[in-house]
């Protein structure tokens, strides 16, 4: 079998490969315990820490490159490639010193009841990590995971996305100019059945990114191990009645239609306060008649993406949804799609219940803040979430009242630090409290009684 990189921005082939075969997924699991034990074994904790530095090393020696591939199988605008890279070469400084501060440590026992014991918590690595890549954002979403896991210790075992084959071979050559153990890093090339065969392997830990329904799949098959997932969500925007219209219009519509919508933490429906709505749409619609399509938001990643986001729209204006602007694809070669508004009086439609990926925007007109934040945690999703105002302070206690694991307040989809505490609610994912490095981690408690006398609740 073969997968193919193709150019959404002509629909041409870029780049043919070879799929490898299912079969392939365990003896790169037996290569990658080799590697993982090797790397504990005979490297320290600050020898292992510069090795993964010398990756950052190699991706800046390959940007330009690199920020090309991306840019043309995904067909993404250069800016936001290059705002992904630049993320993703600082996160390294910051789970640099993330792995320098995280060790064992003691856990406090009272010595009225633990005479003469302590508790010792050691985080040991996984071992093995299975990591199914996505393409929306192939460098990104691949290195929150690969920096974080090889300085807690680990191997990874990871399969880029099949539509976005060039950039995951790409990471993988970067890998292999460090000094890092042969086997410690190994790509996988295929689509779902390579997928499915990681999932069903004894991995020590799995990372997906994706769509809920293949997640779900995936706790279903994967036996009982560490996943780390993240199932895409249905953001809600909150606009409220205060703010400046053409500011907060300019940074609604960046945060819907920017990357082709094709982003999990994109603003997919939207609330608006009545008192308002009518200016609020109005500039909104300027500012989307503006867009450069080509040059800021791109195609989509392929025909049948494209299909499927246009038949629901039209799905939508079928069940009463007024289609305000686009809707349409865009003539001329490539998989663009007009960038699309909706006005939209019931939630129960497909069009706000579920995701959609792509540039499309459904508004609600609501009466008042109470019913947007009803409404907004009316979802079965919590990803992420942005609010709309002039006032910081009302601004943070809606935040803290809506369902989801980001809030963003007059901004959107800015991630902190490579992706550190990036984590969704609810179908969005396994939430954690963890900092993400110690995802990549698990725990051991040792309780040591430092006297061998005999305990008074011991039996005689």
């Amino acid at each position: 079998m073969t997968v193919r990189s193709i150019n959404p921005r002509n629909g041409q082939v870029v780049k043919e490969f070879v799929s490898n075969h299912p079969d392939d997924v365990l003896s790169t699991l037996m290569k990658g315990r080799d590697a993982q034990r090797k790397w504990m074994s005979e490297w320290v904790n600050e020898e292992r820490i510069e090795a993964v530095l010398e990756l950052r090393s190699a991706l800046l020696s390959m940007k330009e490159e690199l920020i090309a591939t991306e840019m043309l199988e995904g067909g993404f605008p250069q800016k936001d490639v290059i705002g992904t890279y630049n993320g993703v070469i600082k996160g390294f400084e910051h789970y640099a010193a993330e792995a320098k501060a995280t060790g064992d440590y003691e856990f406090p026992l009272d010595p009225a009841g633990w005479p003469d014991t302590k508790a010792t918590i050691n985080l040991v690595p996984h071992g093995v990590i299975a990591h199914i890549g996505i393409w929306n954002y192939p460098l990104w979403q691949t290195m929150i995971t690969l920096i974080p896991a090889l300085m807690a210790g680990n191997a990874v075992v990871f399969k880029p996305s099949e539509l976005t084959t060039m950039t995951g071979t790409m990471i993988q050559q970067a890998f292999d100019r460090t000094s890092m153990p042969s086997g410690l890093l190994q790509t996988l090339i295929g689509g779902p059945e390579i997928g499915k065969a990681m999932v069903n392997a004894p991995f020590d830990a799995l990372v997906f990114t994706g769509g809920r329904a293949t997640g779900l799949d995936i706790t279903r098959n994967a036996g009982v191990k560490p996943m780390v997932l993240e199932l895409s969500g249905n953001d809600p925007g909150i606009v409220c009645s205060d703010v400046n219209v053409q500011e907060a219009a300019r940074g609604v519509a960046s945060g819907a239609f920017s990357h082709g919508g094709q982003v999990c933490i994109r603003i997919k429906r939207l609330y608006v306060m009545e008192s308002m709505a009518d200016a609020f749409i109005a500039e909104l619609l300027k500012v989307v008649a503006r867009i450069d399509v080509e040059g800021q938001i791109g195609p989509l990643i392929r025909e049948e993406a494209r299909t499927k986001v246009r038949e629901k729209v039209q799905r939508a204006v079928r069940s009463g949804c007024e289609l305000l602007t686009g809707g349409e694809n865009i003539p001329g070669p490539g998989y663009y799609f007009e960038p699309t508004i909706l006005k939209v009086t019931d939630d129960s439609l497909e069009i706000i219940r579920e995701e959609t990926f792509g540039p499309v925007l459904p508004i609600r007109v609501v009466r008042d803040e109470e019913e947007a934040i009803r409404l907004a945690n009316q979802s079965d999703y919590g990803l992420g979430a942005t609010v709309w105002t002039r006032d910081p302070i009302k601004g943070e206690a809606i935040a803290r009242r809506l369902e989801a694991g980001n809030v963003w307040i007059n901004e959107h989809g800015r991630t902190i630090n490579c992706g550190e505490l990036f984590q969704g609610w609810k179908c969005s994912g396994i939430a954690s409290t963890n900092r993400r490095i110690t995802l990549f981690m698990k725990k051991r408690t040792i309780v040591n009684h430092l006297s061998s006398e005999a305990r008074p609740h011991w039996f005689k």
